[in-house]
């Protein structure tokens, strides 16, 4: 799916859910615990839309999603199959790194994606690449390198095992295909 197709929708509603569907593709289909996504007044308006639709338009997504910040000119939404973000954030490496950074020892959603967000008010913190399914490895190397001198930039930079993080690339591809193919499908029938 790409813009020129995602144009072509004149209902807000749609446009707002194959837009999200296409973006967190790789989170619906539980190859990424995580997407982050930013809404704002340019274009078509998605912070409005976002506000309008929000609950129905995640409901349909099959995800839960988490408000990390919010002002006037734009929100960060965090989407996450819960299962799946468990799984990472509960990764040993993860939750050492994690405590060291002052999340609790013990593992409670709401308390780590509302740290998160007390976090997000100053900056953007570091560790929102656990949340995001981005190996450890590359998040620490991220933050020593200061985002320079990457293997590899798709997804994330990529300071290790480029050919491990290719072929979760392509399977994050993988998925939107899909997306865009049920898409087309739709528009084909005259559904969307």
């Amino acid at each position: 799916m790409n813009f020129i197709s995602l144009r072509s929708i004149q209902n807000d509603k749609d446009y707002l859910y194959y837009k999200l569907a296409y973006l967190t593709a790789p989170t619906m289909a539980k190859k990424k615990p995580a997407t982050l996504l930013s809404f704002s007044h340019n274009n078509w308006d998605l912070y409005a839309l976002w506000e309008t639709y929000k609950v129905e338009i995640a409901e349909k997504l099959q995800l839960e999603y988490f408000e990390i910040r919010k002002c006037p000119k734009r929100i960060l939404v965090i989407f996450f199959n819960r299962p799946l973000l468990l799984k990472t954030l509960l990764k040993d490496c993860n939750r050492k790194y994690l405590m060291a950074a002052g999340y609790s020892g013990e593992l409670d959603l709401e308390e780590y994606l509302i740290l998160l967000k007390r976090r997000f008010a100053t900056s953007c913190p570091h560790e929102v690449g656990i949340f995001l399914g981005i190996p450890l490895e590359d998040v620490l190397t991220f933050v020593e390198k200061e985002g320079k001198g990457c293997l590899l930039n798709s997804y994330w930079k990529v300071y290790h095992n480029p050919q491990k993080a290719r072929l979760i690339f392509a399977s994050y591809d993988q998925a939107r295909a899909e997306v865009s193919k049920l898409h087309q499908m739709a528009a084909a029938a005259g559904k969307g």
